[in-house]
């Protein structure tokens, strides 16, 4: 009786231990990419088995909150299937089980975001990567000011994707700001800071910079305000 409890023991340890070495492979073959590409570009998303694998289909999909949307298959007995929505737009640029690249053309700022690469293997089961993609519009900005009745204004706004941060760097002086965003049919967001200075004469000669914040830089927009002046 002990010897066969031991020997219980002794496969349900074997088979846990099968089973820990299966998901550090999987694990260890985890392997998340990253691109970034203009609105209009072309985006390359690869993914790549470091270990050897009997893979049977690839499979790609865009990952949405919810439910994932496929785009594209391949295997060596069906061949390559591009879903219908993204035929003429995306196509395999590489064509193997163990190493496969997809490209997107003309990329829309809807494509941002993150894709799986699904490996279906033999007998190991799927293995799931990310390569993700970063999508871009060049930022567009301007900052000017209008003075009335002793009272400044000044305006920054800035244009692109993904959102941009906008600060102000302005000199001691008693002011408010108010914020606008708006997002355009393209998908692009237009952010637009309002700053409100009670005494314009406060800030005669001064400068004012208004900072945008984009894909992690920054960049500088900046007046100096006239003396006596009503409009910039």
């Amino acid at each position: 009786m002990k010897e066969q409890l031991s020997s219980q023991m002794t496969y349900q340890g074997l088979m846990l231990s099968v089973v820990f070495i299966m998901l550090c492979r999987t694990e260890a073959d985890t392997v998340t990419q990253k691109n970034v590409v203009k609105v209009g570009g072309n985006g390359t998303l690869s993914c790549f088995l470091k270990e050897s694998h009997d893979v049977l289909q690839v499979t790609w999909q865009k990952k949405n909150t919810g439910v994932n949307e496929n785009l594209a298959t391949y295997s060596v007995s069906k061949g390559v299937n591009i879903v219908e929505k993204y035929r003429g737009r995306l196509n395999f640029t590489r064509l193997s089980l163990n190493d496969t690249t997809i490209t997107l053309w003309r990329v829309r700022i809807q494509d941002d975001g993150c894709y799986a690469c699904i490996f279906n293997t033999f007998p190991t089961g799927a293995i799931v990567q990310d390569s993700c993609l970063t999508v871009y519009e060049q930022l567009r900005g301007s900052l000017h000011y209008v003075v009335s009745e002793g009272n400044l204004t000044a305006t920054c706004s800035a244009n692109a994707w993904p959102r941009p941060v906008i600060s102000w760097i302005v000199p001691k002086a008693e002011s408010e700001k108010t914020e606008e965003v708006v997002t355009h049919p393209n998908g692009t967001v237009s952010v637009i800071s309002k700053l409100y200075v009670n005494s314009s004469t406060s800030l005669a000669g001064q400068l004012l910079i208004c900072r945008v914040r984009h894909m992690e830089e920054d960049r500088d927009y900046s007046v100096k305000v006239k003396e006596e002046s009503k409009a910039s």
